[in-house]
């Protein structure tokens, strides 16, 4: 039977300078392929898989592209040639256009039609690799954008504005996982370091539990007990704080199941007597939403994609005579994470020109149905199942580069890291056939409360793994979120910094943009100067101190003690940096916590790379 890859079905962005295209048929099939007026053929292989590589083609579109075996025909349509990108990672990968920053004016603006996205869905498989791949192509509209990646969103956003091309975004990631889920097996049998995760990969296939432990979980309705939970007098004194948007997993909650949220907000005076619309995004994974104690609408397995369907419900005017909303949401998780993923908002289509009514990020909450957690395919992935699962069956994508946001899963694992990121970047490049395949690396964004005292926290250490990787490995570039954290959480709402600095990057070094900075001041080299330090940078253009005092320089002493720096001086493309407790200083380093001040940045705004440099051979 004569089938398309996933990748290569309607609404596909298809890499303009290398276009190919592949799927299934009897085997030994004679395969004809036309794309953009462009023929290829081919001969399916004893497996029944085939695969064509087009000539260079001219970006743009849309264009039809034809498959034909003998008696069979496949057609796609509404096809663009542009720029395809794969972005992955964990969940600051994942994390949606709705659970952002500022995401209504995004999420409003989102009419692109050059931009298209491509979600794999989560797939973990222990065993092997698989071929099967889960997702379809979503075109870039304000009804679809909030359920994009949203590092991936404003990179692809900020690509398409410049070049004026399509782009295409590919997202595999998974929430919470490690690199060495990742890396393939064939990989981690062949190096000694890896050992354990071979060892643990076994315990996990032995443990696989039974399907059942697998299944989502259904709902039975609301339990008697609950029955008053929405109602508008209903007394919550002793619900439990929770965040929206948020899981309630990130807060402690380690259960699946049903959970209550309830919110009360005041409307506009002249909202009285008219109908209103309220606006909660995706919710994880059911919900059944009251205002005032009546059902207004609710969203279950009975719709299609209820996973990425956003929820907007209308408010009828009866339910309300006065300007107090009390609104009760009913979550229920079948597995994985639960909650409220969008920032939810109230309007008036009346007064369209009067500004949303948000709720406040805090809500009271109550599990009504506690079930024990489970996971699509079972517990957590096991090394090489989400490479087997997500990575695997995208094999013959033709892409420009790699996004790649990871690591808050690995900081116990710094000294191995640069190793392993390694050996993923150049599975890669063998994976899609593509030596010199380029990855933008995000490095670790500020996180955790500020420390006043220097400290050896393991975030530092993981960022410092970020970044001999990205000097170590060609065609690598290091993008930093170091001012864009939060640190009370580990999922900053700021995705939008990231985003465009990845694509400031993939333009400089993968479009020849040489105009554009891309990176902030990075230190290229160090030596003693009367008692202190001096720092040489480069893309320093203009550097310049963040903020009213230059802080975050530390001094290594003779007895291993490091000291903040209480004189630093800027000079053209240099720093210069003293302790006064320090006589010969042996390292200097900078921005060297979980959540460090970063109050160096050259003429474009751009923060310096954190760093640690030592005079002489560390000891």
């Amino acid at each position: 039977m004569l089938t398309l890859h996933p990748l290569y079905h309607d609404h596909a962005v298809i890499h303009a300078k290398r276009p190919r295209i592949c799927g299934s048929a009897t085997p030994h099939a004679k395969i004809r392929v036309t794309l953009a007026g462009a023929h290829a053929q081919t001969e399916a292989n004893a497996a029944g898989d085939w695969q064509v590589t087009f000539p260079p083609l001219p970006a743009g579109g849309p264009h039809a592209l034809e498959v034909e075996a003998g008696s069979e025909s496949i057609k796609a349509q509404d096809i663009l040639l542009g720029n395809t990108w794969l972005g992955s990672g964990q969940s600051n990968m994942e994390w949606t256009l709705a659970m952002t920053k500022d995401c209504e004016e995004a999420i409003a603006s989102a009419h692109d039609p050059l931009l298209r996205f491509f979600t794999v869905h989560r797939s973990s498989n222990p065993d092997g690799p698989v071929s099967q791949l889960d997702g379809h192509w979503v075109l870039c509209t304000p009804r679809n954008a909030e359920n994009f990646s949203s590092v991936g969103y404003f990179f692809g956003r900020r690509l398409t504005a410049e070049l004026q091309q399509p782009v295409g975004m590919i997202i595999s990631a998974w929430g919470g996982s490690s690199i060495r889920q990742w890396l393939p097996l064939d990989l981690l049998d062949k190096r000694k370091i890896y050992q354990e995760f071979i060892e643990e990969r076994k315990q996990a296939i032995a443990a696989q539990p039974d399907p059942e432990e697998t299944e989502a979980h259904e709902d039975p309705g609301i339990s008697p007990h609950a029955k008053d939970w929405a109602t508008s007098n209903f007394e919550d004194w002793d619900w439990t704080p929770r965040k929206v948007p948020g899981q309630w997993q990130d807060e402690g909650w380690d259960f699946n199941g049903a959970v209550w949220f309830r919110q009360k907000v005041s409307v506009p005076l002249n909202w009285i007597g008219e109908d209103l619309e309220i606006y909660l995004g995706v919710v994880d994974d059911y919900d059944q939403t009251f205002i005032n104690g009546t059902l207004i609408g609710a969203t279950g397995k009975e719709t299609d994609s209820w996973w990425t369907t956003p929820r907007h419900y209308r408010i009828p005017a009866h339910l309300f005579t006065d300007r107090t909303l009390h609104i009760a949401v009913r979550v229920f998780d079948i597995w994985g994470g639960g909650g409220i993923m969008g920032k939810v908002s109230i309007h008036c289509p009346k007064y369209p020109e009067q500004p949303a009514v948000h709720t406040a990020t805090t809500w009271l909450a109550k599990p009504e149905i506690e079930l024990p957690s489970r996971f699509p395919g079972g517990p957590p992935p096991a090394p090489a199942a989400l490479w087997n699962g997500m990575m695997h069956p995208l094999a013959g994508a033709s892409l420009d580069g790699v996004l790649w946001y990871q690591g808050e899963s690995d900081v116990d694992r710094s000294s191995l890291y640069p190793l392993m990121l390694a050996d993923w970047i150049q599975s890669m490049r063998r994976h899609f056939d593509d030596p010199t395949l380029p990855c933008g690396i995000v490095q670790l964004a500020n996180f955790h409360e500020p420390e006043h005292e220097p400290s050896e926290h393991p975030w530092a250490y993981l960022r410092e793994a970020q970044r001999h990787a990205a000097r170590s490995i060609s065609h690598c570039g290091l993008v930093l979120a170091i001012d864009a954290g939060e640190a009370d959480d580990i999922h900053p709402r700021d995705k939008k910094t990231v985003g465009e600095r990845l694509a400031l990057w993939a333009l400089h070094d993968c479009y020849g943009k040489n105009a554009i900075c891309h990176s902030g001041p990075a230190c290229h080299s160090i030596w003693t100067e009367n008692h202190g330090i001096r720092c040489h940078f480069v893309h320093a253009e203009g550097l310049r101190m963040r903020g009213n005092a230059m802080r975050g320089f530390d001094l290594l002493d003779s007895d291993g003690e490091w000291h903040h720096a209480d004189q630093v001086q800027i000079a053209g493309d240099t720093v210069w940096a003293r302790s006064s407790r320090v006589t010969e200083p042996l390292a200097v380093r900078y921005a060297w916590q979980a959540n460090p001040a970063t109050t160096l940045e050259n003429l474009a705004g751009l923060p310096a790379i954190p760093f640690r440099e030592f005079i002489l051979a560390q000891p």
